[in-house]
Order: C-alpha cells, then structure tokens, then sequence
C-alpha cells in the first residue's frame, strides 16, 4: 500500500520538476554494488582493488515488497570470509579475523538527465542495528568526473553519517551537476570482512522511502500554490482561498515555522534541504513542498 508521502512526492514534486530533482529511496530503482577492498589499517591501508561486484554480495538486500518503496538493507561483507576461510588472503589465520579492510557501495547512476539542475536524494532509516564501533555507514551523492580519474567533482561534501534513525537529505545545486559528470546517489559501508557466524551480532541497517507526519491532503486537486521553487528567501502564497493557519515541517517532522493568513513566508533562516508546508482552509488541509537552497 502505497504511503501519503509517496503521494506527496508523486503530486506535489512535479510542480517544480523542471527547475530540479528530488529522488526519494525506491527499491525498485536500477541499484548496483561496487567494492572497494584495502589492508587492514594494521598492515598499512593500502588500496588492493576495485570492482563491481553483484548486490548480494556485497550484502546489499532489496525487498520491493516492504512499504510504500520497498526497502534497502546494508550489511557488513560476509562471503570474502565465508568462500575463503583458510586463504590467508581474506583470513589471518593467527586470529581468525577477516583480512581485508571493505568498503560496499550500494548506488543508483540516474544517467545525465538529472544533471543542469539541483538534485536532492531523500530516504528514511527505518531501522540501525549495525555495530558502529566496528563498521561506517554513509549515504552520499557523487559526481564522478572521467576527465580527472572518476574522482568526485563535489570533493567528498556531500557524503555523510547515516543517522540512527529518521529521515535523511542531502542536497546539490545544478551548478556543481555539469554536464559530463556521472552522478550517483546511495550508501557505503566500510569495515573488515567478517565472519558468518556473527552476522547477527554485527547488525544491519535497513533504509526506505522518506516519511513525514503532517496531516493527509484530503483530495488531489490542489488550490493552494508556493514559489519561487526552490526558494531563497520569500516563498509567496497563492490561492483564492483564505488560509487560516499555516506550519512549516521538515523532513525529521518537526515544525519549524507556524502562523496565520499569509500570502508570504520568510523562509530565509532554514537550513538548505526539503520542507513541507501545510495549510489549514475552511473546508480542507492541503500541504505543498519546497527545497530551501
């Protein structure tokens, strides 16, 4: 069953599609795994290699099936130690510790199309058990540049922690998307491959669409618009209707901005990232989104 925010995104984001990008986590999209494999920092943190490698793995799992957009859950690397467990290569065999320091990228490469325009990748933590003493977990976009050896044009600023629990946004603006560059968005975890045995006590995350808990659109036709989209500064109001109240939620669900009959909203002190506003009219509630850049 599809969720209220999926019908957001379907509805409301469409009316700024031509100025930019928001992609919220879908299970469904083309996602693929790269590793990367280095020593353990205790043999010096060389880089061994690199190479696509299948989503399982690489212990990424998609279940389309969970939720409004399916589910994604990351796991530490198991099958270097589980194939190979007397091959010294992957094992220390002194210890019976994995041997090599993994770093699983799960993505989406969306093709150029995105790119000329501002991109905001969206998603919620729906559940983090994973052993954060032993293993980094990250969600990033990137823009890989093959004119200087795929290294990411954004320099590494739009990758960060996964949070414990709720959503999560990271946005770029369109100039820093130039044409040429290939543009990922995903998740990364890095740590020393592991034994099978305690893949339970090592833990998961398990990641999904965004949510929110402003109030449900009670029908589709919207009579209610906001711009400029994304807005700087002051986001006008349009409408024939009167508004009786409005709030400002962002995407963790806390309201951040609040008030009465309004045809203008100084936004200018948020933060960047994506917003719903929701607005209180005599017979209804209706609630739009914006990016504040």
């Amino acid at each position: 069953m599809k969720t209220f925010f999926t019908l957001l995104i379907s509805i409301l984001f469409s009316s700024f599609a031509f100025s930019q990008n928001v992609v919220d986590f879908d299970a469904d999209s083309t996602w693929v795994a790269y590793m990367n494999v280095f020593e353990t920092p205790a043999n010096g943190g060389a880089y061994a290699f690199g190479s696509s490698w299948a989503l399982a793995d690489a212990k990424s799992t998609l279940d389309p099936n969970t939720g409004a957009s399916g589910t994604l859950t990351l796991q530490p690397n198991f099958n270097t130690y589980g194939d190979s467990p007397t091959d010294p290569y992957w094992v220390d065999q002194a210890t019976s510790l994995g041997n090599k320091d993994m770093e699983a990228s799960t993505f989406v490469e969306p093709g150029p199309t995105l790119l000329g325009a501002d991109f905001t990748f969206t998603g919620n933590v729906m559940s983090y058990t994973l052993d954060s003493t032993k293993y980094v977990a990250k969600f990033f976009v990137k823009a890989l540049d093959p004119n200087a050896g795929y290294a990411d044009a954004l320099g590494g600023n739009k990758v960060f922690d996964i949070p414990a629990s709720g959503n999560f946004s990271v946005m770029v603006d369109a100039a820093s998307l130039t044409p040429g560059l290939i543009l990922q968005y995903g998740f990364s975890i890095r740590g020393i491959n592991a034994n099978p045995a305690d893949e339970t006590t090592l833990g998961s995350i398990v990641i999904g669409a965004m949510t929110t808990n402003v109030n449900k659109i009670e029908d589709n036709v919207s009579v209610v618009a906001v711009y400029p989209n994304p807005v700087n500064d002051i986001l006008t109001i349009s409408t024939d209707e009167i508004i009786e109240a409005f709030k400002i939620v962002d995407v963790a669900g806390m309201v951040v901005l609040e008030g009465t009959n309004i045809n203008a909203v100084d936004v200018s002190a948020l933060n960047a990232g994506v917003y719903f506003i929701e607005f209180t009219l005599a017979d209804r509630r209706e609630v739009d989104s914006f990016i504040k850049k």
